[in-house]
């Protein structure tokens, strides 16, 4: 398959890290590039189980059912 390409300027020094980011020596800098993005995305993902442990705690917040750090502490002897 044929990929469409476009130039794009980057400095020197971005070459260079990009050059050591690849996995062996044929990999193209998109692939770099791409493979760098989507490692992002997925460690900036959030798991729907920790997107409604925000939202349980926000509503306590604004429910008011919270405790003091002092008040907590002392229930569990910290």
């Amino acid at each position: 398959m044929i990929m469409e390409s476009i130039p794009i300027r980057i400095r020197k020094e971005t070459k260079e890290l990009l050059t050591k980011f690849r996995t062996h020596p044929r990999e193209t800098y998109d692939e770099v590039i791409t493979r760098l993005m989507e490692s992002q995305v997925d460690e900036l993902m959030i798991s729907e189980d920790t997107l409604l442990a925000i939202e349980e705690g926000l509503s306590d917040i604004r429910n008011k059912k919270t405790r003091e750090l002092n008040e907590f502490c002392d229930s569990h002897r910290i």
